[in-house]
């Protein structure tokens, strides 16, 4: 694959060190809202860098024509996050002199679709009209040949001059509903709703002439003729979910395709070349709308899932690791299929890149990105969960937790991925599946997360029904005032436990497990390994708190202890573990 060079943010905004300092010409004067503009262009998306979080960096760039003032103005407004909006110019000989967002009067020429309309277009027409003139009964239609005069209106001047609080630049002028037409006997105004046909007794304009005020971007520059224009920001409403599969030969091989998932809520992309970064910067502005939006209202991604779901818990896990970077450019192709070209790092950032996207905004595509070949072995885990005290068992309310701690003893079959390819594995769903000759089984579908290159990751598949654990613990005895605290005698009660696996799988099988006591643990068999844990961290990851309360001095005189091991198991081998630990309790 082509590897290609990523520059940070702050290198990427330097890109545009040719933007212009702005004149000593007030940057009000450049919006000169009362003279009526035509011209309104649009500039093409060239790039975007798309952030897992819905972030996307989005680079515009275009080589248009500028007016008469030397200004391109442009009828989308982005909605940038607060100091990430950088416009500018690629003509060195043409400089930039401000960017301007405000309403402006913009003339359109829309296709009629009502009589009003065509009557607007076609000032100076000669028609028959067919006018319905009276009431009820005594209705009728009056046919006759005019010419099309126009509906009589105030002007934007004359409105504000009966109002001082009215700005002229920022008003439309008011039309009536009657339409003025010279006839032989004069000049008639006809509401227009009696007017029931109209013919044309000649040729006519199938446009009307509009006048409306919209929301424009205005960027002068000084020089005129054509000029290469762009503009460079960071908006939320463009991201990208990652998603494997990952199929496994049953021997230790296992192919590990990535693919992505776009999702544009925020502009049309036409053939442009696509950024899917994994790692996610810190936007210290991300929820402060830049002003140049003349909004506040910004663009959401449809792709954001309540945290009742799944998938919303995957949302997030998907979006912490901290990263950026924004590739450059590669030269336009005549091929308008997406292409992934290749993948670049820049420390701890890795970068796909996706050419020739085309996607609408309010579509959604689903593009393969990468494949890999790794490796995997099989594994077992059991994590047996800490248990409340026997002191403290009996409170009421807590005999359902118990049962769901003890239905909790069941080994786990997971496969541990190692990842042998250069880039990391991103945060993201995982479909497994197993491969034998032509056909492929579904085996589960896991969470595969962040693994750097060289690294392992593990992911669930199912319970293994055939791995049987059985625990038995049990007080064997208590020296009453063994240790004093602030005055306070503690009695020390001794424990011991013994765990019981059998495999009845008819394979060999590597067996982890981990165990956690309150208390400190003493001594444990079949080589296992004994470890201290800092109570504090453990304290918010124990399940069953509001269920059974331990005393204020508990952790002052208590800690938590853990265990663990690895035996290999063959077929129908029963392997035990004994374990002693001890804590102190006062009355």
């Amino acid at each position: 694959m082509k590897t290609r060079k990523v520059l940070p943010l702050s290198l990427s905004f330097l890109m545009l060190a040719a933007i212009g300092n702005p004149g000593s010409k007030s940057l009000a004067s450049d919006l000169k809202t009362g003279q009526e503009s035509t011209s309104v262009s649009r500039l093409p998306v060239r790039e975007v860098t798309v952030f897992k979080d819905g972030h996307a960096l989005v680079i515009q760039e275009g080589d248009l024509p500028l007016n008469d003032n030397g200004e391109l103005l442009l009828d989308s407004l982005p909605s940038p996050v607060l100091g990430t909006f950088f416009p500018y110019s690629g003509d060195q000989t043409k400089k930039l002199v401000s960017a301007v967002a405000g309403k402006r009067k913009i003339t359109r020429k829309p296709t009629a679709l009502s009589l009003s309309e065509l009557i607007e277009g076609n000032k100076g027409a000669r028609v028959h009209v067919e006018e319905l003139v009276g009431s009820g009964d005594a209705s009728k239609l009056i046919g006759y040949d005019a010419e099309i005069i126009g509906f009589p209106q105030r002007s934007a001047e004359e409105l504000a001059a009966a109002n001082p609080a009215v700005s002229a630049d920022l008003t439309l002028p008011q039309r009536s509903d009657l339409v003025e037409l010279k006839t032989e006997s004069g000049f008639n105004f006809v509401p227009v709703e009696r007017i029931q046909t109209l013919t044309f007794k000649g040729d006519y304009q199938r446009r009307t002439k509009q006048e409306d005020l919209k929301d424009i971007l205005s960027l002068k520059f000084d020089g005129r003729g054509s000029n290469k224009v762009g503009m460079m920001y960071l908006q939320k409403g463009l991201r990208w979910i990652p998603s494997y599969k990952v199929t496994v030969d049953g021997n230790g091989h296992a192919r590990v395709k990535l693919q992505a998932t776009l999702v544009n809520d925020l502009i049309d992309l036409e053939d442009v070349s696509a950024n899917l970064v994994v790692g996610v910067p810190s936007f210290a502005f991300k929820d402060d709308t830049d002003p140049i939006s003349l909004s506040q209202t910004l663009a959401r991604v449809a792709s954001n899932i309540g945290n009742q779901s799944r998938l919303g818990y995957l949302s997030n896990a998907i979006m912490t690791q901290q990263a950026y970077g924004a590739a450059e450019s590669d030269a336009p192709s005549d091929s308008a299929t997406p292409i992934v070209t290749g993948e670049a790092k820049n420390e701890d950032l890795f970068v796909f890149n996706i050419k020739h996207l085309s996607l609408k905004k309010g579509e959604r595509a689903v593009l393969p990105v990468a494949e890999y070949q790794a490796e995997y072995k099989d594994l077992y885990s059991l994590e047996i969960p800490v248990m409340p005290p026997p002191e403290v068992q009996n409170n009421r309310g807590g005999e359902q937790i118990l049962a769901k701690l003890e239905e909790a003893l069941k080994v786990m079959h997971k496969i541990r991925l190692k990842n042998t390819a250069k880039q990391p594995f991103t945060t993201a769903p995982a479909l497994i599946c197993l491969e034998t000759g032509n056909k492929q089984e579904v085996l589960a579908q896991s969470l595969m997360t962040y693994t750097s290159a060289g690294a392992s990751s593990d992911m669930d598949l199912t319970n293994a029904v055939d791995i049987k654990v059985s625990k038995n613990e049990r007080e064997t005895g208590r020296t009453p005032d063994a240790v004093t605290w602030q005055d306070d005698k503690f009695a020390r009660i001794n424990m011991e436990g013994e765990l019981t696996f059998t495999n009845y799988s008819g394979k060999t099988i590597n067996l982890e497990f981990n165990r956690k006591v309150l208390g400190k643990l003493d001594k444990i068999s079949d080589a296992g390994r004994i470890e201290m844990l800092n109570p504090i961290d453990e304290w918010s990851k124990i399940g069953w708190h509001g269920y059974f309360t331990l005393p204020h001095w508990w952790l002052n005189i208590n800690g938590i202890g853990k265990f663990t091991g690895a035996p290999e198991m063959k077929p129908g081998e029963t392997r035990k573990v004994n374990y002693s630990w001890h804590y102190f309790w006062r009355r």
